[in-house]
């Protein structure tokens, strides 16, 4: 079995160990020590049967080399931090995705991407390293969706799109045919893109349109 921690410790953090635990039903391979958690007040609790080992300082006491992490936070941003500081501990990283998720043999997946249930995608989509697709979204083909993106539940995402780094797509929204959303651009819930949206801004309606401008990720 191969040891998984969860970074994060939050709702999205024990969905996602609900993910690992339906894998587990159909191919017995993970076994998910628990949550790391930079908030004091989660430490010492039991969150949907799992406990929070503690902060990052928790590395320090095992073998590393026999443990895979993964991120399961929303903001792009914080999991961007996340990553960073897992890496600057020289953790390696897995990937899960949910047994009834529907996608083809050609599809590319970087590394430390989780894909939640429900979720379909078509062919020749690239999903780059440490993307979330959260529940019951699709994705049409040549698609690529860059690293950190987030994709919240119920969005549908056509072909030829493409999502620049740390995109986070909100609940429900909709991206027509052949758009672009500019690296660390928020699409909020609802909203439909049927034009190109650019870089580090937040848009909102439908159509979706820019609303506020905003300094980019650390």
């Amino acid at each position: 079995m191969q040891k998984v921690v969860i970074l994060g410790a939050g709702g999205l953090a024990r969905e996602t160990a609900l993910v690992f635990d339906h894998c587990n039903q159909v191919n017995p391979k993970w076994e998910v020590l628990g949550y790391v958690d930079e908030d004091p007040d989660h430490h010492g609790k039991v969150l949907s049967g799992r406990p929070v080992l503690g902060d990052f300082k928790w590395f320090e006491q095992v073998d590393r080399s026999s443990v895979r992490v993964i991120t399961a936070v929303g903001s792009p941003v914080v999991r961007k931090k996340l990553v960073n500081r897992a890496k600057e501990k020289g953790l390696a990283f897995c990937s899960v995705v949910h047994p009834n998720v529907i996608m083809s043999r050609f599809i590319e997946m970087g590394e430390g991407v989780v894909i939640t249930a429900g979720n379909i995608l078509t062919v020749d989509i690239r999903l780059g390293n440490y993307v979330f697709l959260n529940l019951d979204c699709t994705v049409g083909h040549d698609t690529i969706i860059e690293a950190y993106c987030n994709v919240a539940p119920g969005a549908h995402i056509s072909g030829n799109v493409y999502m620049g780094e740390g995109v986070d797509l909100g609940t429900g929204a909709v991206v027509l045919q052949g758009k672009r959303i500019g690296a660390w651009s928020i699409i909020g819930a609802g909203a439909v893109v049927t034009t190109d949206v650019p870089e580090r801004v937040t848009a909102v309606g439908i159509p979706a349109r820019a609303i506020k401008s905003h300094p980019p990720a650390e």
